[in-house]
């Protein structure tokens, strides 16, 4: 049986130095193959912490900034109807990601003493998260960022609290929390009905930009897409030519060519969605200079310096990712078909 409070305890004792925010992490289930890229570039974040609740048993190197918490999934479940007074509906560990911005009032007991806590997903690298989000801080955000694979809210007992107040006189958390059905509550894509709106709704500040490279679903070869919170629409970047996208101790960088010159932008992580990524390297060793190439990772001994040596690197190899998509969501829909059927 899972002692929480004896975990509580264990982790606070531990908690040396104040961080500037803890991102909580549950995950239950096959992590990806490249987790531990995941984790190594969470080791270059020294300034941030990670708490990773899960039932995974595999070894992994985990920086001294990255807690691993062991935890069934029924054991989280049952921490989590401790703090409501309704039956809450969390049957798989898919549908934790409605319950994402109560994660600080969960696990409250877990982030004492930081200014923020957050949620990020782990099918991303994380860039030079002290290039971006110092300024944010800075100006006392309430909430940063409005997609759930990344955001951050101030941790105060109000702020951890709004998540359960009503929007246009209807209860969305409860609502959420009562159905199977994922309702995208955690993130402001293509709908009002989540928290973002509460948020906005109740009149705090929320920083609602993107420094993401977030990779379209679809395409093969990557393509960045942000979306625009105004105007509830997403946008599709148009790239610029070949490019490569690069992580050095330095952050996340986009190399390509523009103008005859090589130019590279930052961006705070990339966001690998539904992407099956090839391993051309032993993770362990690797925490900084790799590529990142639309299916797979490989060392490198330095960023691209000039053209010729950008010229000189692997930027795709040969791709099935579209095809094994659209194979995943037929099949999908014959199962769902044929289950309507009984």
């Amino acid at each position: 049986m899972f002692n929480l409070n004896f975990t509580i305890y264990h982790y606070e004792r531990e908690q040396i130095e104040l961080k500037k925010a803890c991102f909580i992490v549950p995950y239950f289930g096959q992590l990806p193959n490249y987790f531990q890229l995941f984790l190594n570039s969470c080791a270059n974040n020294l300034n941030y912490e990670w708490l990773i609740f899960t039932d995974c048993t595999q070894q992994y190197i985990y920086p001294k900034n990255v807690k691993k918490i062991s935890m069934s999934f029924s054991d989280l479940r049952k921490l989590i109807q401790l703090k409501f007074d309704f039956p809450i509906s969390l049957v798989t560990p898919k549908k934790l990601c409605d319950y994402k911005p109560a994660f600080g009032y969960i696990f409250e007991n877990y982030i004492k003493g930081y200014k923020y806590w957050g949620h990020c997903d782990i099918d991303v690298i994380m860039g030079n998260l002290d290039n971006f989000l110092p300024p944010l801080f800075a100006r006392d955000y309430d909430k940063i960022f409005t997609l759930g694979h990344f955001i951050l809210y101030k941790n105060n007992f109000d702020n951890n609290r709004r998540f359960m107040k009503s929007y246009k006189g209807v209860s969305l958390f409860k609502k959420s929390f009562t159905t199977n059905n994922i309702t995208v509550f955690d993130e402001n894509y293509h709908n009002d009905d989540n928290v973002n709106s509460i948020f906005l709704n109740d009149g705090v500040s929320v920083f609602q930009n993107d420094f993401s490279f977030n990779v379209k679903v679809t395409p093969t070869k990557f393509t960045r897409v942000t979306y625009n919170s105004k105007s509830k629409k997403t946008i599709t970047h148009v790239m610029p030519g070949k490019i490569l996208i690069v992580h050095t101790e330095k952050g996340l960088f986009e190399f390509y060519i523009k103008n005859s010159k090589l130019e590279k932008k930052e961006f705070m992580y990339i966001h690998l969605q539904q992407r099956m990524m090839r391993l051309n390297m032993d993770m362990h060793q690797i925490v900084c200079n790799f590529a990142i190439i639309p299916n797979g990772f490989y060392q490198l001994k330095d960023a691209p310096k000039n053209i010729s040596e950008f010229k000189m690197l692997k930027k795709k190899t040969l791709n099935i990712h579209r095809i094994r998509l659209i194979l995943k969501w037929r099949l999908l829909r014959i199962k769902k078909l044929l289950q309507n059927l009984k």
